[in-house]
């Protein structure tokens, strides 16, 4: 199974962080190919129109 993780904490050590890495380690053991995007840290706009 394909899985994206999507965060948006911008702290790279944090809970959110930590417990996201967890998952994607177990997912991983398990078969499963996972992508991680970390939106806080990318830069993404909006809509202009």
């Amino acid at each position: 199974m394909k899985i994206v993780v999507v965060t948006g904490s911008p702290r790279k050590f944090g809970n959110s962080f930590s417990m996201t890495e967890a998952f994607i380690k177990e997912a991983e053991q398990c078969g499963h190919s996972v992508k991680r995007f970390d939106a806080a840290f990318m830069k993404i706009g909006g809509c202009h129109a």
